[in-house]
């Protein structure tokens, strides 16, 4: 009898243990809520700016490595239109002042914001990073000269947390900011 039991067992535990290795960490609903919650706070970044998110932002889990979100942000509102499709120079000037300006706002937004993504992400491991991918979306006209295209964000997950709880000092230091 224990042998018959054995070997009905052991085909048991095997597909138990082949659906366990196929099954994903984090489940879409998980990465669901943070991506919401990342929109939901660029998108009220800068009030006169109604077009601040340009691509809604999309996470994925990378087994062994962690959480990746990435997001296309327009810092700054275009200001032609069919009745002014030229762009004077003052204008120019003004938009790359906004935007410098704008570049520092989300890099203290975005700290914050990757914590408490980390914090929500409960199957997440500790050790696991965290990673905010911000692409900079841009008008033709615009001087670009000394900005960044893309603002990468990465923390390991316990570390963030741990740094929220500290303070803004830590999480400026638990937070990893890459320009490129």
């Amino acid at each position: 009898m224990k042998k018959k039991f054995l070997l009905l067992a052991v085909p048991f535990c095997a597909i138990a243990i082949c659906a366990q290795a196929t099954s994903p960490r984090v489940s879409g609903n998980v990465l669901k809520v943070v991506e919401t919650s990342l929109d939901d706070r660029l998108k009220s970044l800068w009030p006169d700016n109604p077009f601040t998110v340009i691509r809604l932002t999309r996470g994925l889990y990378l087994e062994g490595y962690g959480a990746v979100f990435t997001v296309d942000v327009s810092p700054v509102l275009s200001t032609t239109s069919m009745m002014h499709p030229t762009v004077t120079r003052e204008e120019v000037a003004t938009a790359h002042k906004v935007r410098i300006e704008r570049i520092g706002q989300l890099k203290q937004a975005m700290r914050v914001a990757l914590a408490d993504a980390a914090a929500s992400l409960d199957p997440v491991l500790p050790d696991d990073s965290v990673t905010l991918v911000v692409f900079l979306a841009n008008h033709q006209w615009e001087d670009l000269s000394g900005m960044p295209a893309r603002l990468t964000f990465q923390g390991k997950k316990k570390t963030l947390i741990d740094a929220k709880r500290a303070g803004s000092t830590a999480l400026a230091q638990a937070v990893q900011i890459i320009e490129n």
